[in-house]
């Protein structure tokens, strides 16, 4: 007597999978629609980073035309009087800035860092190991010159620069007071690398 309920419920079930095998099929389609598209295009932003000599007030960019580092040292005035003749016990200060100018459509900031300076003695004057440099971050070029912004700094430093701004990295060369007469007219020269990275 309850076969034919039995059947009944039976045909409900499978009249309800084969519905909704029916709507998955049809969503199936749907989902494999295809439809026409223009091709875009896609174009990187450039990575540039400028320094600024202000002693010519003239701006160079540490990439190359194609975006991609310009793997040759850069050689600028860092100063707006020439670093020149060091006193024993004294200091001479410097500093450069460095500009964020690329043409990312977002956010873009950038870390520059000054990594540790490499000291040479020019004809083994044997100036180089007498001096020391400290590096700081600074807001403008003008602060460069203040030695209480030089203290406890260490030798190395860096600053974050947002997109289309400009920050400053100043230096402090200190020769030794104990340094001896026979190394005046002598000289060294100071390299500081300056490494950029994208946060």
């Amino acid at each position: 007597m309850h076969t034919p309920r039995a059947l009944k419920a039976a045909g409900l079930v499978l009249a309800a999978v084969v519905l909704g095998l029916l709507t998955v099929q049809g969503t199936y389609a749907l989902w494999n629609a295809a439809v026409n598209s223009n091709a875009g295009t896609v174009q990187a932003a450039d990575f540039r980073v400028s320094l600024n000599d202000t002693q010519t007030n003239t701006t160079m960019d540490m990439t190359l035309a194609n975006g991609t580092p310009d793997g040759r040292p850069a050689t600028i005035a860092l100063s707006t009087t020439p670093i020149g003749v060091v006193i024993p016990g004294q200091s001479v200060y410097a500093g450069v800035q460095l500009g964020n100018v690329t043409n990312a459509g977002g956010d873009f900031t950038i870390k520059a860092s000054a990594g540790a300076p490499g000291k040479t003695d020019t004809a083994g004057s044997g100036v180089a190991a007498l001096l020391s440099v400290k590096a700081v971050a600074a807001s403008t070029l003008a602060q460069c010159q203040s030695a209480a912004l030089y203290a406890n700094a260490p030798a190395t430093a860096s600053v974050s620069i947002a997109k289309n701004a400009s920050a400053v990295l100043c230096f402090q060369v200190t020769l030794a007071v104990n340094a001896p007469g026979s190394l005046q007219g002598k000289s060294a020269s100071i390299s500081i690398p300056l490494t950029v990275d994208q946060l």
